[in-house]
């Protein structure tokens, strides 16, 4: 860690289980119930760093998707460039980029133990919530695809034949307005059913001097259903359905050098993020307790993106972005009874998907007037397009395991291992189409220059294809131990080793195809915890401390090449490594009153990486999206108003300086920055409804969650929010 007054404050920093109401008894320490190990436990008695949101507290946070955590959780980070498609989240320091087709996220997303795919799939709405449970480090051995560096796994709610609800509208300044809707109830003595409905706008943040209009409004609409059938105590058979679609004009990235929310673009972007998924659960258990479960899923996936990549007036660079992903899942467990001495699991998961995906560059004629005088007058001719389309097939085979035993008393013990059996393929070209073909021929027999290829072979992009395949297998343990010292305090030590699959560059390619494939990593992740329940129940502490170390980091950067253009490539780093300490705490020093901090600290590095490009190595440098202290801090104060409850939170998040490219130059720093929310709800004796009162980034902090440079070399910026307030009214159906 960087300084000793970082160190320092481990004393008063740590994590929220939950931000939730106190109720008319005030705030208490409740147990939380989380699903990590695929059986319901009391989260401190389970092995494993985690951190849980009930559906309270999501409510009362605000939270309205994945992507909002990154402000609760300080082990989750978050970056990408505007909109949804090109959203960038991980943990524990290793943040994944969805740009490139042919990657997989380190970090899983689940929704009711279904992954979720494509990284633009991971930010789910946060409706009918049960519980969030946010798993850090590798979870191969009980979840399903590449969970390198944690999981995050989503709970919904089961209906059942008790009626149950709320709605809720949200109106706020920049045009804010949010409509929810979830109800549940039994259709017959068998059945039971939910639905869940939200509706979410805002106008744009950014100021557009050359178009003279306001830019990047987005609205998201999003819903869930599920269909439960219980025909006896042994069975249940869950059918779900969820989609969201996601619209944005958010600029995805803006010149850095103009002040803040102000952009030139010659047009808006236009940003669709869309996803449907059905599931079919069926949990069978015999009357010894032993269990059956299966989980058959179909995802789909899409997003296409239109966005002015120059960012000023001159038609230089249009890009476009369509990408299909087809997913189909199917997992089979055998597991033990809860109450068995001997906990056990073993599992099979299938996973397939296509992705059909084309880039689309369009160079106009000021490409050459403004950045190639040289050619200006034959701009005309050599203006065109650059087209990447390809299609990747992804086929994984894994089986799985899972037990526990006691060893004592006191002591216990668990063992795992995850098999599996990764298989790709690809078949991608590079195509540039000048407008005039005859008129580029003949220049370029002339000049020797190859401009048949033009505009793409004028930054490297030369016409290419590649097809191919790719095998892959790995065998990853897990092992822990865990000792009950008492009721209330649990200390543990774990290793769990995961890989992620290799790939292939299905993108542009601006420096040959040398680079067009990388190959798998692996991990070693060790970790040390305890967890602790202190001061008649007032106090709970967890600490995790924990060391990842890599081998073949995969690593997505912005490198130049030879004509001074930027290429976008994922290569493999040799080492990597990852040491930390996250802490959780909350304090209630009175009923009336909670204190809550949680913080990671992290030092995040290259181990040996020479740089791909040529120039100064990578070795040492810190890991994009990796800042080495990040912290949040609540305070809540509940007091009784006319026979209701009136609560005040005040909640502050730090997040320490970090990089978004390995390269860790000037122009991808991100500096430190600070953001404070509050809020006050107020809930009537009865409470049948809330209303609340709140705000976030109340200091109007200017930040920025990206900076970069374009693929014209220019440095661009992607700005977060700014002060944002507004009420909601909740009435719930009881």
């Amino acid at each position: 860690m960087k300084t000793m007054k970082k160190a320092l404050i481990v004393a008063s920093i740590a994590s929220a289980n939950a931000i939730a109401q106190g109720g008319s008894q005030g705030f208490t320490l409740e147990e939380v119930i989380v699903t990590a190990q695929k059986r319901a436990e009391n989260l401190q008695d389970v092995a494993v760093s985690a951190q849980a949101f009930t559906g309270e507290d999501i409510r009362v946070m605000g939270l309205d998707s994945v992507a909002d955590l990154i402000y609760t959780a300080p082990s989750l980070n978050a970056g990408g460039l505007g909109g949804g498609s090109q959203q960038q989240m991980g943990l524990r320091g290793v943040v994944d980029y969805s740009r490139n087709p042919g990657v997989d996220p380190r970090m899983g997303v689940y929704i009711d133990q279904v992954y979720q795919g494509q990284g633009y799939s991971a930010d789910q709405p946060l409706l009918g919530i049960e519980s969030v449970e946010i798993l850090r480090g590798p979870q191969g051995s009980l979840f399903g695809k590449n969970t390198v560096s944690g999981a995050i796994n989503l709970v919904t709610k089961k209906p059942s034949d008790v009626t149950d609800g709320e709605f809720a509208i949200t109106l706020g300044n920049e045009g804010q307005a949010r409509y929810q809707a979830y109800i549940a109830g039994g259709l017959s003595s068998t059945v039971s059913a939910s639905l869940a409905l939200t509706y979410d706008e805002r106008d744009g943040l950014y100021q557009n001097t050359f178009l003279n209009t306001e830019t990047g409004d987005y609205d998201r609409t999003s819903g869930r259903a599920k269909l439960r059938w219980t025909p006896n105590d042994n069975l249940e058979a869950i059918f779900s359905y969820d989609f969201s679609e996601r619209n944005s004009s958010e600029p995805i990235g803006v010149e850095a050098s103009l002040p803040a929310f102000q952009t030139r673009a010659g047009f808006e972007s236009d940003d669709t993020t869309e996803f449907t998924g059905t599931a079919l659960h069926l949990n069978y258990t015999l009357d010894s307790g032993i269990q059956f479960v299966s989980i058959t899923s179909k995802r789909d996936s899409e997003f296409n993106l239109v966005a002015d990549d120059d960012m000023i007036p001159a038609k230089i660079q249009t890009t476009v972005f369509d990408e299909n992903n087809d997913q189909f899942t199917q997992e089979f467990r055998l597991q033990s009874a809860d109450d068995s001495e001997l906990k056990w699991l073993v599992g099979a998961y299938y996973f397939q998907a296509d992705r059909d995906t084309s880039r689309y560059a369009r160079f106009d004629e000021d490409l050459y007037n403004v950045l190639i005088p040289a050619l200006a007058p034959f701009a005309g001719a050599l203006s065109g397009a650059g087209a990447v389309p390809s299609l990747l097939e992804h086929e994984s085979i894994a089986l799985f395991s899972h037990m526990e035993w006691s060893l004592t008393d006191a002591v216990s013990m668990s063992l795992g291992f995850r098999y599996t059996e990764d298989e790709k393929s690809v078949d991608w070209q590079q195509i540039n189409t000048p407008d005039d073909p005859a008129t580029a021929a003949a220049l370029q027999a002339g000049t020797g220059l190859p401009l048949t290829q033009a505009p793409g072979a004028l930054f490297g992009a030369v016409n290419s294809e590649f097809k191919g395949n790719r095998k892959e297998d790995d065998f990853s343990p897990t092992i822990s131990v865990q000792y009950q010292v008492n009721d209330d305090t649990l200390v543990y030590a774990r290793y769990a080793g995961a890989a992620k699959s290799g790939g292939y560059n299905a993108d542009f390619m601006t420096n040959g195809l040398e680079r067009f494939e990388y190959e798998q990593e692996s991990v070693d992740s060790f970790e040390l915890g305890f967890k602790g329940t202190f001061a008649d129940e007032t106090l709970r502490m967890n600490l995790a401390l924990f060391e990842m170390t890599f081998d073949d980091f995969q690593v997505f950067q912005f490198l130049t090449n030879s004509q001074g253009a930027t290429s976008l490539e994922l290569t493999n780093a040799a080492e990597a490594s990852i040491q930390g300490l996250e802490t959780e705490l909350t304090w209630l020093p009175s009923s009336n009153i909670r204190l809550i901090a949680n913080a990671t600290f992290l030092d995040a590095s290259y181990d040996d990486f020479e740089n791909p490009g040529g120039g100064a190595s990578f070795t040492g440098n810190q890991l994009p999206y990796a800042p080495d202290l990040k912290y949040f801090l609540a305070a809540q104060y509940q007091m009784s108003v006319a026979g209701g409850s009136l609560i005040f939170d005040v909640d502050y998040t730090y997040v320490d300086d970090q990089f978004t490219d390995p390269g860790n130059l000037a122009v991808d720093k991100i500096d430190s920055y600070s953001l404070i929310g509050a809020k006050a709800a107020y809930t009537p004796a009865n409470e049948q409804w809330e209303l609340a009162l709140w705000g976030r980034n109340l200091g109007d902090e200017e930040y920025n969650k990206v900076n970069n440079d374009n693929f014209l070399g220019t440095p661009r910026t992607v700005w977060g929010d700014p002060r944002m307030y507004g009420l909601t009214f909740t009435y719930f159906v009881k």
